[in-house]
């Protein structure tokens, strides 16, 4: 077993029964409403595609009778079984690669898919229609899903007709809903403080620039941005510094219940700076050495072959420790190669682009600490580290640019919002998390002046206010 594999495991979780096609539970679970739903498709479905390693994405919108067509496609490597398929229509439990991993990743549900085909059918059945058909695309196969809810077992099961097809490529999701369902607002323009669906593009475009994303809306918003290169994807680090003792545990439990084989060699590379074999040895071989001092039998046999099933909780706690000892914070100067960073001369590739005339750029790195021993303290107030095994403290950073649009006499200041390599669909930068408004108040910049604004978060430990990311958590 390599760590790869073990990282990307899929892990069960908890049972559904018939959530996902009931309206007030799926608007909890998403934290939107239903008239928001194409745009929060879309952001998923695309946060889907940019976590492949795809160099090409296809947006299409369409009206088809009394519905609106949403389908994406990416050309990543990654194809699709039936036996995936089924996983991801398995609405008794939820599907999750990410695992409760800190680190930084586009998507926050990990039953979105599930989320937006629940919705397409209950939308569709509140109006008097027949819930239309999900069809996916992969390799040379096609797959025509029609959801088939039991509202006696409280299940919903789903019947997939699979056809041959020629390989183009591409994956492939194609989803509608009901027109009368969403308000026309999402398509209009200019920029407003809820992004309209081509706002999300090209905001996903913006912080996403080594990929090609082409978009047709309605046969009358057409365009391509971006340029598809191979590379620049997310790093996938990370550290335990990250992780209190409680969400430690949590995680060490949900590889025990998927892979309980899994021996700890394979766990702990998992953690930033945890890939050599000597330290993972020095490491394990003082865990055994404190078992001796301590004078008692201990059964606890920390050795690199020793299946994590086998560890009890107190000695999950041990191993816990012993990885912080010796774990490194990330420094200022690191975080935009530990984190990934759009960087200036992508923002000055686009201003040349869109003929903007000038470019303010500013990158701000920080350090979160989170802690109830240090009360919140900014850590650089410190003489000697805490030995809290709840001390948290993660690395951000926040990017922001600003394009000047002289000539465009059309429009006033346009925000654009992103957080990890991804458009937000609401306003999520207020005065709590980092005030826009005052910060371009301060020198000078009002509402109706024509300048464009980036401002984007990245962070490995995100808390949202709600599923649907409409809002950010202090």
């Amino acid at each position: 077993m390599t760590v790869a594999t073990l990282g990307d495991v899929i892990r069960p979780g908890t049972t559904r029964g018939l959530d996902f096609v009931t309206l007030d539970e799926l608007t909890k679970r998403t934290g939107i409403n239903p008239d928001s739903i194409l745009k929060f498709a879309l952001g998923e479905m695309l946060c889907n595609a940019l976590d492949k390693d795809s160099t090409e994405i296809g947006i299409d919108v369409q009206v088809e009778g009394d519905f609106y067509r949403l389908e994406v496609a990416d050309d990543g490597g990654k194809k699709l079984s039936l036996k995936e398929i089924k996983l991801i229509l398995d609405f008794e439990n939820k599907a999750s690669s990410k695992r409760g991993f800190l680190r930084v990743s586009r998507g926050y549900l990990g039953n979105a898919l599930k989320s937006i085909f629940g919705y397409s059918y209950v939308l569709a059945e509140s109006k008097g229609l027949t819930p239309p058909d999900i069809t996916v695309k992969t390799g040379n196969r096609q797959y025509r899903i029609v959801l088939k809810p039991d509202r006696i077992k409280e299940v919903i099961e789903s019947e997939i007709a699979t056809t041959k097809r020629e390989d183009d490529d591409f994956t492939t999701f194609i989803v509608k809903f009901p027109k009368d369902v969403i308000t026309s607002q999402q398509f209009q323009r200019p920029h407003s403080s809820s992004p309209s669906v081509l706002d999300l593009v090209f905001a996903t475009s913006i912080v996403n620039p080594t990929r090609k994303i082409s978009y047709n809306l309605f046969n009358i918003e057409e365009g391509t941005l971006g340029k598809p290169q191979e590379g620049k994807a997310i790093r996938q680090e990370t550290s335990v510094l990250w992780y209190t003792q409680k969400q430690f545990q949590s995680l060490y439990e949900d590889f025990v219940r998927v892979t309980p084989e899994a021996q700890l060699k394979e766990f702990i590379p998992l953690f930033r700076g945890f890939t050599s074999k000597k330290l993972i040895g020095e490491i394990l071989q003082k865990l055994n050495s404190g078992n001796h001092d301590s004078g008692r039998n201990s059964t606890v046999q920390f050795f690199p072959a020793t299946a994590i099933k086998d560890l009890p909780k107190e000695g999950v706690a041990k191993l816990f420790a012993a990885i912080r000892a010796r774990a490194k914070p990330v420094a200022k100067r690191s975080i935009p190669s530990v984190l990934g960073v759009v960087g200036e001369k992508s923002f000055e590739s686009l201003r040349e682009q869109n003929g903007w005339e000038r470019l303010k750029y500013v990158m701000l790195p920080g350090i979160q600490v989170e802690c109830p021993t240090c009360l919140g303290s900014n850590i650089s107030g410190y003489t000697s580290p805490c030995r809290s095994q709840d001390h948290v403290e993660f690395p951000y950073l926040i990017e922001l640019a600003i394009f000047d649009r002289k000539n465009d006499d059309k429009e006033g200041l346009k925000v654009y919002q992103c957080v990890n390599f991804m458009a937000s669909m609401e306003e999520i930068f207020s005065s709590r998390i980092f005030d826009i408004n005052y910060r371009l108040g301060r020198v000078g910049i009002s509402k109706d002046m024509p300048f464009t604004v980036v401002a984007h978060l990245v962070c490995p430990v995100l808390k949202w206010l709600n599923y649907g990311k409409s809002g950010l958590d202090e």
